[in-house]
């Protein structure tokens, strides 16, 4: 399962989007800003530094965040030590080219070769400084990459171990059910069968992302699976969707669906005696995918099992933001008589 928007060169966080591109143009210009502060004289003399130094930090931070990206392509997965190389040797690289120009241009060195004190120490400064920075920024993002992976391996953790305990109850009941349709209606049986099979590779699949249409054709098996056993009477579905406009072939991550369902099943539908309408909606949005799935609330006084659930919703919002970041949340609305969870993904 990739983390938030995927890394660049290892541990870095992606830079080659957008957002990132914002971000470092304004740190950029808060480190030009605290320069111009630290040397000027007055406010006359503060605006000129401001513009020289934001000059120098914005061409030496966007050039290399440009260079960074266009290395990642050809460089697949680096070391930390190596990715950390690359970084360092491409912002110094052009901090030395700017400093140099920034000398040329100034007129301070008219032979390149000449190279008085005052342009050595300038160039000194310029290195130490930018080294010190992106030092200090190389060790925040490889601590917080470790975090990701632990809390991503946490919630993968928590994710088995719920699996674990749901699939051997899915299981039974499903086997108990195909045996008893086995003599009286032997075609139904033998298509829970093949639902079963298919709800099981990919419970053994270890992909990180699926098609859309994948996950979808794993819910209507275990709905269809759960409809043989609780009976037609007791669960009816309600799939309001368009397969035509949907985009089946969207990479999303497995069982960002089904779960939902599941959860719908056992602690909306089962508890009833009656029953009651389940209901599974997916709206292609333009640039992001709706999804959202309703049931009845059971009635007052019976068991619902309502910590399995809720872990079950907190292992869902955990998988969600390793996914997707905030671009993507989990929402629950209760009423008196329905429970509706939703969420929305970006297309991506």
């Amino acid at each position: 399962m990739s983390a938030f928007n995927g890394k660049t060169l290892s541990y870095l966080p992606n830079l080659c989007v957008p957002q990132a591109l914002l971000r470092a143009v304004l740190a950029a210009e808060f480190l030009a800003i605290v320069l111009a502060l630290a040397v000027a004289t007055d406010l006359r003399d503060f605006f000129v530094n401001l513009g020289l130094h934001s000059l120098f930090v914005q061409w030496v931070a966007l050039a290399s965040i440009f260079t960074l990206c266009f290395i990642s392509r050809f460089v697949r997965k680096p070391s930390v030590l190596k990715a950390s190389i690359i970084v360092l040797v491409t912002i110094a690289g052009f901090t030395l080219l700017a400093s140099v120009l920034g000398l040329l241009v100034s007129g301070q060195i008219h032979d390149p070769e000449d190279k008085t004190l005052v342009s050595g120490l300038f160039i000194f400064k310029n290195l130490v400084i930018s080294l010190v920075i992106v030092l200090v920024l190389l060790r925040y993002f490889y601590i917080h990459s470790q975090w990701e992976e632990t809390i991503e391996a946490d919630s993968a953790a928590k994710y088995d171990a719920l699996s674990a305990r749901m699939r051997p109850h899915f299981l039974f009941n499903s086997l108990n059910t195909i045996a008893h349709l086995v003599h009286i209606k032997p075609d139904r049986a033998e298509e829970a069968l093949l639902d079963l099979s298919d709800i099981m590779r990919l419970t053994l699949d270890k992909r990180s992302r699926i098609p859309l249409k994948e996950e979808l054709d794993l819910t209507l098996a275990y709905l269809r699976m759960e409809g043989l056993r609780l009976g037609e009477r007791r669960l009816t579905m309600n799939l309001d969707m368009d397969q035509n406009s949907l985009p089946l072939d969207l990479e999303v991550p497995p069982f960002i669906l089904q779960p939902l369902v599941e959860n719908a099943v056992y602690h909306g539908i089962q508890p009833r005696q009656d029953g009651g309408l389940l209901t599974v909606s997916l709206y292609d949005a333009g640039n992001r995918l709706d999804v959202a799935v309703t049931n009845p609330v059971p009635p007052s006084g019976v068991s619902t099992h309502t910590k399995g659930n809720h872990i079950a919703q907190e292992n869902m919002i955990s998988r969600l933001k390793l996914a997707y970041g905030d671009r993507a949340n989990l929402k629950i609305q209760k009423s008196v008589q329905q429970y509706r969870v939703s969420f929305s993904i970006p297309k991506e």
